[in-house]
């Protein structure tokens, strides 16, 4: 029984490195990283919502304006989602500064539920939008002046509906450069899943889809509510037959804030883990795989094999930063490999104790409870 166990773990381990390196490596080599002999460039609109964001949301704005794509070509839509502090404030002190820089303001709930929260704030601002590529971010969010034209250059392909990329957490502090590690990770794994055809996740504060592959879908009017509007975009995209490209470029991240609290940081992975939910059998595929540590584990404890338990946690450790090393390589992110290790430590402690956070069906994000 014993041995049995210990066979068990190890496939799952095995098919969980080959499924994440392999498919983060094929998905990484359809990424069209040089200007293409057609230059393309379709007008864009960026789409950034925010609620009580007066303190985040100039930075934001500045980045986007630096970006070096054509000025005439792409416009920014902020939607102010019913806030409460001085954001509109200071949305209306940069509308001088910025001609390409539009404003919609939303003051009542919705009522329809698909577009409750993000959803709606989002729709909002693409029905008043007029580009072929829309890019979405979020006011904690800067880019890269590259970021605009390096997503367009993704859609040079007709059959391409969405294109997600790297978002990268701004980090000093051990406990952000935790956050930081974990970020890539995620990524890691949901670029693996479009690299196999598996939608398994994306990050909408870095995220491009093509007008008519949205409107294929009928917009997050048409598509369930989740507190993940990200994932189930993708989900919807994929289940239309578009082509998704994850993008892994230092020229394609967007650098967003840590959470400062552990309070907010459980409140956001409940959120991440409540529309998890949403993969169906694919969440159970992932678990199976997260599981194998603890089944060795406990074969290890079983056995009374102690000696096995350092060597266990040493193969997880290293089997992990071999997903993500490769990554941190590429986005410039040389020093954070140092943590690395340390992080993937705190990452199985964290795929342990964070699954019992389900038991709570309400979701709090900005403000806001949704069930």
């Amino acid at each position: 029984m014993i041995a049995f166990l210990y066979f068990v773990s190890a496939v799952l381990y095995g098919l969980r490195i080959f499924t994440f390196v392999y498919g983060a490596a094929r998905e990484r080599s359809r990424f069209i990283s040089k200007p293409l002999a057609k230059k393309i460039e379709p007008f864009v609109s960026i789409i950034v919502p925010a609620r009580n964001e007066e303190t985040r949301i100039r930075t934001c704005i500045e980045s986007l304006a630096k970006s070096n794509y054509p000025i005439d070509k792409y416009e920014i839509v902020v939607v102010n989602d019913r806030s409460t502090d001085l954001t509109a404030d200071v949305l209306q002190s940069l509308e001088s500064d910025y001609t390409n820089l539009r404003i919609i303001t939303l003051t009542e709930s919705r009522t329809i539920k698909n577009l409750q929260g993000k959803p709606g704030a989002l729709q909002s601002g693409i029905d008043n939008s007029k580009g072929e590529i829309i890019l979405m971010t979020d006011a904690d969010c800067t880019v890269e002046k590259e970021w605009v034209s390096t997503m367009v250059n993704q859609f040079s392909n007709p059959k391409v509906g969405l294109v997600p990329s790297y978002t990268l957490i701004k980090a000093d502090t051990l406990f952000e450069q935790m956050q930081a590690v974990e970020w890539v990770m995620n990524h890691t794994m949901a670029s693996a899943g479009v690299g196999i055809g598996q939608p398994l996740g994306c990050y909408g504060n870095n995220l491009g889809v093509r007008r008519s592959a949205f409107e294929s879908v009928g917009g997050y009017a048409d598509i369930r509510f989740s507190v993940t509007e990200d994932l189930a975009l993708l989900q919807a995209i994929f289940a239309k037959g578009w082509e998704v490209r994850y993008v892994c470029s230092p020229l394609a991240v967007v650098t967003t804030l840590p959470c400062e609290t552990l309070g907010e940081y459980i409140l956001q992975h409940h959120r991440w883990l409540r529309g998890g939910v949403d993969l169906g059998w694919r969440a159970v595929v992932f678990v199976a795989f997260s599981a194998s540590l603890w089944i060795c584990i406990v074969a290890t404890i079983l056995n009374a094999d102690y000696w096995l338990l350092p060597v266990i946690l040493g193969i997880r450790v290293l089997g992990d930063f071999a997903v993500i090393a490769p990554v941190l390589t590429i986005l410039k992110r040389k020093r954070q490999i140092g943590w690395a290790l340390l992080a993937v430590g705190f990452l199985i402690v964290l795929e342990l104790i964070m699954p019992i956070s389900l038991l709570k069906k309400e979701v709090v994000w900005k403000g806001q409870i949704f069930r």
